[in-house]
């Protein structure tokens, strides 16, 4: 098949940006039911957009008290969009710090049975100590003991995976058998962190193993995803950077025996459509000016790995409070670049909640389908990226707009899919 741009929609409850939930005619409950999942992940389809994508984390999030967030548990969410749903590809958020490896390895190889393959594990690795209370710990473990941990897990659910190779089932009616034990073998698996006999009590993964997914953008972050995953996620706002972090991923497969084509680079996208840039940078002002001031100072105190006290939204951007980069707290990837963005344009902290607000952290476009298209297809042709979750300023109504007006633009290019040509999540991806 011709390589395409991959495209996810980020199913963001109510929109990426600004509050938009507070002007949407729904009831604000709407935003955390499985209906609101349901319209986007339709609208997806009807886009022949290659995956829809849920975010995730164990904890309730400072942003989470003033915005819908995704309250639905992953795997209950996901089943359900799999079965009113036939092609697109669902990605579940799973995090290797708080979860067994025995456990998640069912669960995803059961989801994968009954969507028919469609299915991408998004690996996170737990960092913050209110998520590790939640789990009978005081605090969570240092960041490198919590990235060998995930490298474990990760060895593990892959081998608990291949314990139940395609040809297990063998249903011989003659002889009675109908399990192959030759081929379904235990992992006896002794490590650090786990010790699994296996093997899996699944159906055999037919279609492939679920889509390896992630996005740490530390340096253990960027070694683990280059030995394992099958797509990175990563924050970009030039496809210079992009580029060069693609390449970086590149290398980095290569060098641990992977085929460097097997690693997709997938960077966010902020997207805010309408018929003229003029409009379309209104509608990004009016939904910014529905976030009331102390959840602007929450939320970027938040992203920075500072206390709200620090801040004052009336003075200039606080330097001196920044952790060093190397900090456990806050996003390490998303804050560097949110720091980038208030050094190049001088932002003073009430224009760096701003920034963060309007989705600075990443690429971004405010304008009309042609120049969403025209971004699109420069940073595709031009090495910097092989696709994006994109996220619209508001759902589903943004994601309607994308798929009428953008995704034919990208078609008539040659750039994108006039219908899906395979069943998978993998086959999507051209993995």
């Amino acid at each position: 098949m011709p390589r395409h741009v991959i495209l996810n929609a980020n199913l963001i409850p109510g929109g990426a940006i600004g509050s938009p939930w507070r002007r949407a005619p729904e009831p604000a409950a709407h935003f955390v039911e499985i209906e609101h999942y349901l319209d986007v992940a339709r609208t997806a389809e009807r886009g022949l957009l290659d995956a829809v994508f849920l975010a995730d984390s164990p904890d309730i999030q400072a942003k989470d008290w003033t915005a819908p967030s995704r309250l639905l548990e992953p795997f209950v969410a996901h089943a359900v969009l799999a079965a009113h749903t036939s092609r697109i590809g669902v990605i579940v958020t799973a995090t290797t710090s708080y979860n067994d490896p025995y456990n998640l390895a069912r669960s995803f190889a059961a989801l994968s049975s009954v969507s028919g393959g469609r299915v991408g594990w998004n690996f996170v690795v737990t960092g913050g100590d209110n998520a590790a209370r939640n789990y009978s710990l005081d605090q969570a473990l240092p960041k490198a003991e919590r990235y060998a941990r995930a490298a474990e897990f990760l060895e593990v659910v892959t081998a608990l995976w291949d314990s139940v190779p395609a040809d297990a089932l063998v249903g011989d009616k003659a002889t009675g058998r109908y399990l192959d034990p030759e081929v379904v073998r235990p992992v006896d698996h002794v490590g650090k962190f786990f010790r699994v006999a296996g093997p899996l009590k699944s159906p055999p993964l037919t279609h492939g193993k679920p889509v390896l997914i992630q996005a740490g953008a530390s340096s253990h972050g960027v070694e683990l995803g280059a030995r394992t995953a099958d797509a990175i996620y990563s924050a970009h706002v030039d496809p210079l950077s992009a580029a060069a972090r693609r390449t970086e991923l590149r290398q980095h497969a290569a060098a641990a025996g992977r085929d460097p084509d097997s690693v997709k680079l997938l960077p966010g996208l902020i997207i805010v459509l309408a018929d003229t840039e003029a409009a379309a940078r209104q509608r990004e002002r009016e939904l910014l000016d529905l976030i009331p001031d102390d959840v602007q100072l929450t939320n970027l105190a938040d992203r920075l790995g500072i206390s709200p006290d620090d801040l004052d939204l009336n003075a200039p951007f606080p330097w001196d409070k920044i952790p060093d980069e190397n900090s456990d707290a806050g996003s390490r990837g998303q804050r560097a670049v949110l720091l980038d963005n208030v050094r190049a344009t001088g932002a003073d902290t009430r224009g760096a909640a701003r920034l963060l607000a309007s989705g600075s952290v990443h690429a971004k476009v405010v304008g009309t389908p042609e120049q969403v298209a025209d971004f699109i297809t420069d940073w595709f042709t031009e090495g910097a990226a092989d696709g994006f979750n994109v996220m619209l300023d508001e759902l589903p109504s943004g994601l309607d707009v994308f798929v009428d007006h953008v995704v034919p633009l990208l078609q008539a290019r040659g750039l994108f899919r006039t219908e899906y040509q395979t069943t998978t999540l993998r086959g999507h991806y051209g993995l």
